[in-house]
């Protein structure tokens, strides 16, 4: 059965329209750039839903997406726009009572667990608190098994930090990297038929991979079927649509992609 990927957000860390903003695409009437904080979720056969991220938006994501059930979180890094969504977990453990696992780099867990210590530590609070275990993905790549699906994983720098890049199957998501390793990309060619992953913008940037850069990995890594996430207010939709290569596109909040097996 075909993999589900639906985008949950497709946004920069201050999401579009910015605020305080007036330029034409904050402005803009076109729902396709207005964007979120970048999170995908992803679904296999009946199986449970994967979530990666959990941005500030993360709330309104989910209703959106119709998703009233999480057993799995996987996280990309920790910065605010990727994981300050983690309280909204408490409600969903509260309505299933089951355990939600979260999955990240094993040097950041020391870190989730201090800025949302209440969901770990008995702070007296009569409402109770979630219960979320947090479990390590590998220090640098391998494979792990998450909700059936083999999930590999690799580091990728992103300024003075490193975010996780996710394959599952035939599907790859990367966010907030600067660039992919020629090892990364060796390993990967050929096995990828949808990749979404951010391109900020058009102009460099010090710690993200713009859009020219991303169109390279893509085609590096030969895939077949490219999506540019993590856009920021400079892109607008139907107009940078129209400078993409025929087999990639920018991606919109709430799209749906099914990644053949």
């Amino acid at each position: 059965m075909p993999l589900k990927v639906t985008i949950l957000g497709s946004g920069t860390s201050t999401g579009v329209p910015v605020l305080g903003c007036s330029c034409a695409v904050c402005k803009s009437k076109n729902p396709k750039n207005e964007r979120w904080r970048a999170s995908i979720a992803v679904k296999h056969n009946d199986g449970p839903t994967i979530v990666v991220d959990t941005g500030p938006e993360f709330r309104l994501q989910l209703l959106r997406a119709n998703i009233s059930s999480l057993q799995h979180v996987l996280y990309t890094h920790l910065h605010a726009d990727h994981c300050h969504g983690f309280d909204d977990l408490r409600g969903l453990y509260f309505n299933s009572e089951k355990p939600i696992h979260c999955w990240l780099h094993p040097q950041l867990i020391p870190e989730l667990k201090q800025r949302f210590h209440y969901a770990f530590e008995d702070t007296g609070y009569l409402g109770g608190r979630p219960d979320i275990r947090l479990n390590p993905l590998p220090r640098v790549q391998g494979t792990t098994i998450i909700a059936d699906l083999d999930v590999e994983t690799f580091l990728a720098p992103h300024g003075n930090a490193v975010t996780n890049v996710f394959r599952f199957g035939r599907f790859a998501y990367a966010t907030d990297f600067k660039s992919l390793t020629e090892e990364n990309i060796t390993a990967w060619r050929g096995k990828i038929h949808t990749m979404v992953a951010s391109g900020l913008r058009w102009r460099p940037h010090k710690t993200h991979s713009c859009i020219d850069e991303t169109l390279d990995v893509f085609k590096r890594l030969h895939v077949e079927r490219g999506i540019i996430t993590h856009l920021n207010h400079e892109i607008d939709f139907d107009v940078d649509s129209r400078k993409l290569p025929s087999d990639v596109e920018l991606a919109f909040d709430g799209l749906e992609v099914i990644v053949p097996d």
